[in-house]
């Protein structure tokens, strides 16, 4: 099982040590140094290799890929290059790439230079997170939501997320506290993501001190505080829980691999994001930049490889008849459930991600 982001990987100032898996020495260059070559980070999964393949053979450009697992060592890597950045291509949250819009490390898609665009399902194409300030900034390319995953031998599927707060469940449970945190709110009856609340940093920062106090109250529900993907699915696996919020990517590759796990988005909500290709400021390769993003959204099987590698459902148009009955049981919400999803709000999450961040570190000091 492969390591799946979690939504919340945020910017915490995280060391040069830390970014050193990222730099790659001796392929930072001048701005619009064009070569037969193109530079990626990207999760895992996100270009697979089949797809490498077929680029690189029919371009002749050569792809250099770079694995990263977090949005705060790619944001503080870019800060440090201050413009000759050695990544064409990065990979960003749609909940997170306004900061990086801001800070100016990304260019605006062209959508001239981008002819394929429109191979992309019309709700994420037009979707209010890949826009600022009157430009796309970024492809879609995956989808991800985080609800309950479930053992189906121990539960029929549940409806609420009271489930997680039944003490006959005790020590049963496991969360990424951030992921999670939002969720509660709305189960609590808050607005998770803020977007009511406008810019009033004092009535969300009551929400999320209610939402903190209910859950130190049952922190002795939870087994573990998770982290990565990985865990919770070994942590499913050896029985040492059988509930767990959790993103879908994680949750589908264990019902695909047999396990008996089941997932769903509760009566009291779900969230959803997605992840995509952004383009840098004056990429060093940025011709190869757009060939490889047309290419890649020219082929739906492009799309059904990354649903494979990943788990996730992916934004290609006529992806899904390319996927196997079981594939698409894993991968399938109904559409009751896909309606309790809901988008992070770009123009609040700056501060309620700080406040939640925050209130984290005290449940776990708690």
């Amino acid at each position: 099982m492969s390591y799946k982001p979690s939504r919340r990987q945020v910017l915490r100032g995280a060391g040069t040590a830390g970014l050193a898996t990222l730099a790659a020495p001796g392929i930072i260059r001048s701005a619009f140094a064009q070569t037969n070559e193109l530079n990626i980070w990207a999760y895992d999964g996100f270009v697979t290799d089949e797809f490498r393949r077929r680029f690189e053979e029919e371009t002749g450009i050569r792809t250099n890929i770079r694995l990263v697992t977090d949005q705060g060592e790619q944001f503080n890597l870019m800060a440090a290059e201050n413009g000759n950045y050695s990544a064409d291509i990065v990979t960003c949250a749609g909940h997170r790439f306004y900061q990086f819009v801001d800070a100016g490390f990304l260019a605006p898609i062209d959508r001239s230079r981008l002819e394929n665009w429109n191979l992309i399902e019309e709700e994420y194409a037009d979707a209010s997170w890949v826009s600022r300030a009157g430009e796309r900034w970024g492809v879609p390319l995956v989808v991800v939501s985080t609800g309950l995953l479930y053992n189906t031998e121990e539960f029929e599927k549940p409806t609420s997320w009271d489930v997680m707060f039944d003490e006959a469940n005790a020590g049963r449970t496991a969360y990424q506290i951030q992921d999670f945190f939002q969720i509660v709110m709305n189960y609590l009856g808050y607005d998770g993501s803020a977007a009511s609340y406008g810019n009033n940093v004092d009535v969300a920062q009551r929400a999320v001190d209610a939402t903190r106090d209910f859950l130190i109250d049952h922190k002795h529900m939870v087994r573990r505080y998770y982290e990565a993907a990985t865990e919770i699915q070994q942590m499913m696996v050896t029985g040492d829980v059988s509930l767990a919020q959790a993103g879908s990517g994680p949750s589908s590759q264990l019902i695909l691999e047999g396990f008996p796990a089941g997932y769903t988005i509760p009566r009291e909500g779900g969230l959803a994001y997605a992840y995509g290709f952004n383009i840098t400021n004056n990429a060093p390769n940025m011709a190869n930049a757009y060939a490889f993003l047309n290419a890649l959204l020219g082929d739906a099987e492009n799309g059904a490889e990354i649903v494979r590698s990943t788990g996730l459902s992916a934004t290609i148009k006529g992806t899904e008849a390319l996927l196997t009955d079981q594939e698409k049981e894993a991968l399938s919400l109904d559409p009751d459930e896909r309606a309790r999803l809901s988008w992070v709000n770009v123009e609040t999450a700056a501060f309620i991600f700080d406040l939640v961040d925050t209130a984290a570190e005290e449940i776990r000091a708690a």
